[in-house]
Parts: C-alpha cells; structure tokens; sequence
C-alpha cells in the first residue's frame, strides 16, 4: 500500500510539473523585413501599407515589443508589411523619421512623390508623422486597430 502512495504520488507530481510545458510558442510569429533605404519603404507601399517598428536591440521595451508586432505580422502579413528598422544600424532612416525615443511605431499608407500618409490612433489620414507615431512599449489591441484602419483606407479587403 505504501508503494502504491508513493507511485500515485510521483505520478501525480509528474503531471502537476509537465503540465502546460511545451516547445511550441502559442502564437504565431513572422519575421520583420529589414530596410535599408527610403526607395524601400516606396517600393513595399506599391502594393501594401507599411507598418514600421524602429527601435535597438539594447533597449528592453524595443525588445518586448518586437514579438508583439511579429504577431501581428503574421495575422496581417498578406495585407501589410511590416518592418523594422534598427536605429543603430540605420542612422539615416532614424534622422529621416526623427527617431528620439524608441521603440517608435509608425503605420503608413502611401505615398505621393516621396510624401508619406500615416495613420493616426483615430484612424485619420495624415502628412504628420509627428501625429501619427507611437512612441513606448504599445499594446496588440492598440497596433491592430491601426493596421486595421490602414488596411481600410488602402481599400484592401480585411
């Protein structure tokens, strides 16, 4: 009977501790692209709006919000692209955008001759980045809102 106990109770501790273990990630990820230049950014606009995340690998909320926005990459993949751009490795884009805080999240929708549109938190079209950028760790519900809204006014089915 003691043995019993004890083979019960081993069994019993080795479901309590392999329970909810696994290799697998529970969402799906898809890489970022990586942009070198602004002609880039123009050529992927060509067919899709363009979600940009700047940020640096030495910074912890740039590295706590990249799997956030490779989910999404992987929800909206096919109706967006996403980038990302390090603002260490890419100075110029970093001057261009006026990167002061990362991570920065940035959603544009086109282009004309070089002028970008962006999309503000309210869905609103604008030239502005300044009023379109998320600056700080943002939550998914927030970014989906705003690719969403990209998505819509690109006229792309959702």
């Amino acid at each position: 009977m003691k043995n019993l106990i004890i083979i019960i109770s081993l069994l019993l501790a080795a479901v309590l501790l392999g329970s909810g273990c696994t290799d697998q990630d529970p969402a799906p990820k898809a890489e970022l692209l990586t942009v070198n230049s602004l002609e880039e950014i123009e050529a992927l606009l060509e067919t899709k709006p363009v979600f940009i995340e700047m940020g640096a690998g030495w910074c912890p909320s740039c590295v706590e919000q990249k799997p956030i926005v490779e989910e999404l990459a992987a929800e909206y993949g096919g109706q967006v692209a996403f980038v990302y751009i390090d603002t260490d490795k890419q100075p110029k884009l970093s001057e261009h955008f006026k990167i002061y805080y990362i991570p920065d999240l940035t959603m544009i929708v086109s282009s004309d001759n070089g002028q970008f549109t962006y999309v503000t938190s309210q869905g609103k079209p604008t030239n502005d980045r300044q009023e379109a950028m998320m600056v700080g760790l943002t939550s998914k519900d927030v970014l989906e809102v705003i690719i969403q809204d990209a998505i819509k006014l690109r006229g792309i089915p959702i």
